[in-house]
């Protein structure tokens, strides 16, 4: 759980975790250049780090590229610890501050690292320049955890994406669609030239069955549509060949377009400068961006205020 509150910053300063934190951010932003402005630090200082981090822990944790970075399963690794030490780090922060005083208001939304921490970024500021007397808190979590979060009244909202929002056990509000696309070298031999395609071209299709042969960067279990694949490849008779597991699309994108194989990722992913083939699964699957939230809540202004900002 990542708690951003101003009341906070002496005690995280007693609670550094400098090293969680870079490669955090490394992750988040795809970038050297990006995680260094981000941390406000120099790009040369932030590269010395991780080869030092490297050399301690004898293992490579990112792959570097024209196009970014890229992590590594050791890096996946030690990012998945980075991110439970970190919500120790705020959890331990927050019930130092409790000592001080009384209850403070406190409204807690839960998403994922990638797209549910840069929707609560964005909202930040225009909620607590309303509120400043409410506390917001994110809690990291992928899709069936935070819908479970929901459920047990631990979070307020969810921002999370099902690929079929009719069987959400929860209120909810459908955000927008997304289609998952299979994308693939444009050097394999199923590939094609796409560097002429528009945002809404249409895609050529492609039956799951011709990813049998092909390795496979499969999302790993708390992805949304980790289940929905399973039962497709299932019925399809297909075995993928996973080589490789994330729960972060534009991993598996990235995965891709360095040449190790086939992923099925959100449409948004793609894009026509890269050096791959998609393609529209055949029937076409899609994911749904929702705001899942409680059914019961005590609806006062700052909740409504924040069901708004969260809806755009």
């Amino acid at each position: 759980m990542y708690t951003i509150s101003r009341n906070y910053n002496r005690r995280n300063a007693a609670l550094n975790l400098t090293s969680q934190q870079y490669i955090i951010a490394l992750a988040q932003e795809g970038s050297f250049t990006g995680a260094a402005r981000r941390l406000g630090v120099s790009q040369p200082g932030l590269c010395g780090w991780l080869d030092n981090l490297e050399e301690q822990l004898g293992t490579r944790l990112v792959l570097r590229s024209r196009k970014g970075i890229t992590l590594t399963p050791a890096g996946q690794i030690y990012l998945n610890g980075s991110r439970r030490m970190l919500s120790v780090q705020q959890r331990t922060a927050a019930a130092l501050a409790n000592l001080g005083g009384g209850e403070v208001p406190c409204l807690r939304v839960a998403g994922t690292p990638g797209g549910g921490a840069q929707i609560f970024a964005r909202i930040f500021g225009a909620f607590t320049g309303r509120f400043p007397a409410v506390q917001l808190q994110f809690v990291e979590s992928y899709n069936q955890e935070a819908l479970r979060l929901v459920q047990e009244g631990n979070v307020d909202f969810a921002l999370c994406s099902l690929p079929d929002p009719d069987a959400c056990p929860a209120e909810h509000i459908v955000k927008r669609s997304s289609e998952l696309i299979v994308v693939l070298p444009d050097q394999y031999p199923l590939g094609y030239d796409a560097s002429a395609l528009t945002a809404g071209a249409e895609l050529p299709g492609l039956p799951l069955r011709r990813l049998g042969d092909l390795p496979f960067m499969m999302p790993s279990e708390e992805m949304s549509y980790y289940p929905v694949l399973q039962q497709l490849f299932q019925h399809a008779g297909v075995h993928p060949k996973v080589i490789f597991q994330s729960s972060n699309t534009n991993i598996l994108y990235q995965m891709v377009c360095n040449g190790y194989g086939a992923a099925i990722v959100p449409r948004r992913c793609f894009s026509p400068r890269d050096p791959v083939s998609p393609f529209s699964l055949r029937p076409r699957l899609y994911n749904y961006a929702c705001l899942v939230f409680r059914s019961g809540a005590e609806k006062t202004a700052a909740w409504n205020y924040l069901l708004e900002l969260l809806s755009i």
